[in-house]
């Protein structure tokens, strides 16, 4: 089976980008670390439901990744990279990279502050991926222990996050549904709204019975 998984925001200076949202939604969250390289920081906000929000930002040498989340905030606004879903076994993840004309990719992820090296395990990778972000779709993660799920961290703030409730796109609908697999796409809560492809908003159900919904724009690639 495939599920939601997280989403990634990048900010244009990660301290104050962590703040904010810190600070307008009231949810618990923590350092996650830094990617190779040391020039993008990394900081996760549990959303329930094992997912999870990324909040990236670079604070160190512009290369690689860090230069398109660098590009991607220029203007001063954060912005939503990409979101991705998940695979409960590799085999699942081997026929998604199959079914799209793809790869499985095994690389070095973030570093977490107590020394842990993160071990990323996604599909579809290169020009697949390129063409799939530039439209708005999704990729997916596998991971082979479930306790390892970022999500999953324990964390204290004034609001309880219990999931997501529904994720606003824009992008072709018969795209995603051809691109996710109609199953899941039919699984998902996906609201479609005008506007450049990619993730728009995410709304997260509190313990409170309350909506957070957070929005932003989504990059152009």
């Amino acid at each position: 089976m495939f599920h939601l998984d997280h989403m990634a925001l990048a900010v244009p200076d990660f301290s104050d980008g962590v703040r904010r949202l810190a600070e307008a939604t009231g949810l618990g969250n923590y350092e996650g670390g830094v990617f190779a390289g040391g020039g993008l920081s990394n900081w996760i906000f549990p959303l329930g439901g094992d997912v999870y929000l990324e909040v990236e930002g670079v604070t160190g040498a512009v290369e690689g990744p860090a230069e398109l989340f660098q590009r991607a905030t220029a203007d001063g606004s954060d912005r939503w990279m990409f979101w991705c879903l998940r695979a409960d076994t590799r085999e699942e993840l081997d026929e998604v990279a199959a079914r799209l004309g793809s790869e499985v990719q095994v690389r070095p992820g973030r570093r977490e502050p107590d020394g842990t090296q993160r071990i990323v395990t996604n599909t579809p990778s290169g020009e697949v991926a390129r063409l799939a972000r530039q439209q708005g779709l999704p990729n997916w993660y596998f991971r082979d222990d479930p306790d390892k799920n970022p999500a999953r961290r324990a964390v204290t703030g004034r609001r309880t996050a219990e999931g997501v409730a529904w994720l606003e796109v824009a992008g072709d609908r018969e795209l995603f549904r051809e691109h996710i697999g109609a199953d899941t796409f039919d699984a998902l809560p996906l609201r479609f709204v005008p506007g450049d492809p990619g993730l728009h908003a995410v709304a997260v159900r509190t313990a409170d019975g309350e909506e957070i919904v957070i929005r932003r724009a989504p990059t152009t690639y």
